[in-house]
């Protein structure tokens, strides 16, 4: 499944940026390198991976020294940068040399000039190699799941410790997203996971329990950025989903953050699918637009579609401002992408909605219903995820 939106990913992008860009360079090599891999640009909103942005932006403060393990193409990076602002640091680490020079030039582009980026594998042991295997676009990794296929790369390894130990930078949050090699990571970091028990961001698969038990070894609660539920075994997690990101907060440092269990849930709405209206052109929005007060919500929507070649968005806004987005092809959103989360500033009447581009059109999408809770433990906290 993930496979197949990285696919869908990469035709879309290079359809939907192809005019703009044409425009601009006029360079083959160049326009095909940023129809590819180009993000939003640092004056507009980004919404890279929306639910660990926002736990970014509450976590990542003036002055931090933070961890970008698994940078990619930079979206991430660019959210901590702003973050920790020009007192801070940001150490960005990406092993896929066909991904590296695009993150570095994203970088640059975004004006991170509190950003060093590391062309190494985050590993349990430094000063040796491992293998880079092919994804099928943003996902390469040093594990395959295919017999006999053969490497496209061997990289170089760190371990964080080394890494910290000699540049003297001590973390106070790493986020990690390394295809499956994130264990590897956290075992070379285990003495500053002691000493400094950094807030730390993990991409996890919900059988794998790795990393899970590592840390809550170590003193570590985990919390599902998408539902807000202490995580303690893969019966914890919704039903039939995918990858996940955990946040794990060590239990010595809750005081310090919003992210302080038990979470407190209110019901706030119930909707059904009468509450939806449907378009001539496909799409779907709420017939009322709610009004929310300020604070965290957690947004389950309930719809199914069967379509797979479309292009959707679907999302929340406020006016006509989009706050949180997710974009893809319409049965993946339907079947991975149901549990949204916003965070609003100030008493908003938003509205939920499903828009198809690029004339694209899916008769089989079909919204249920969708249920809103809030958090309340964050009824005070002034995070803004869309500046």
């Amino acid at each position: 499944m993930i496979n197949q939106f990285k696919h869908w990913l990469k035709v879309r992008l290079s359809r939907a940026l192809a005019p703009e860009i044409d425009q601009l360079l006029g360079v083959d090599q160049k326009l095909e390198e940023v129809r590819l891999y180009g993000i939003a640009p640092w004056y507009q909103e980004n919404f890279w991976e929306p639910p660990v942005q926002l736990a970014l932006r509450d976590l990542c403060r003036p002055g931090d020294v933070v961890f970008d393990v698994g940078a990619n193409f930079g979206g991430l990076t660019t959210v901590m940068s702003r973050m920790v602002g020009p007192r801070g640091v940001v150490c960005s680490f990406e092993a896929s040399p066909r991904i590296v020079d695009k993150c570095q030039r994203n970088i640059v582009l975004s004006g991170c000039s509190n950003v060093q980026l590391f062309h190494a594998a985050v590993y349990y042991k430094s000063y040796g190699t491992v293998p880079i295997y092919l994804g099928s676009h943003l996902n390469d990794s040093i594990y395959t799941d295919q017999q006999n296929e053969s490497a496209a790369y061997q990289v170089s390894t760190i371990a964080l410790d080394d890494f910290v130990d000699h540049t003297g930078l001590v973390p106070n949050l790493v986020k990690m997203d390394i295809e499956g090699a994130e264990f590897d990571a956290v075992k070379g970091m285990d003495k500053t996971i002691k000493s400094a028990k950094p807030h730390l961001i993990l991409e996890t698969q919900p059988e794998d329990t790795n990393c899970l038990d590592f840390l809550r070894e170590a003193g570590y609660i985990s919390i599902d950025l998408n539902t807000y539920q202490i995580i303690e075994s893969p019966q914890d997690y919704p039903a039939g989903v995918g990858i996940r990101n955990n946040l794990y907060i060590h239990r010595d440092r809750l005081s310090e953050v919003a992210y302080n269990p038990p979470f407190n849930f209110e019901e706030c709405a119930t909707l059904n699918a009468t509450d939806f209206q449907n378009q001539s052109n496909g799409s779907i929005y709420l017939a009322t637009p709610l009004i929310l007060d300020k604070g965290r919500y957690l947004i389950d929507v309930d719809f199914v579609a069967q379509g797979k070649d479309n292009d959707l968005t679907c999302g929340v806004k406020v006016g006509e401002k989009v706050i949180f987005r997710y974009h893809a092809y319409s049965n993946l959103l339907a079947s991975s992408y149901r549990d949204w989360v916003i965070h609003l500033s100030e008493t908003s009447k938003v509205n939920f909605y499903f828009e198809f581009l690029n004339g694209t059109k899916d008769d089989t999408l079909s919204i249920q219903g969708a249920k809103i809770r809030k958090v309340t433990n964050f009824q005070n906290e002034s995070t803004n995820l869309y500046v």
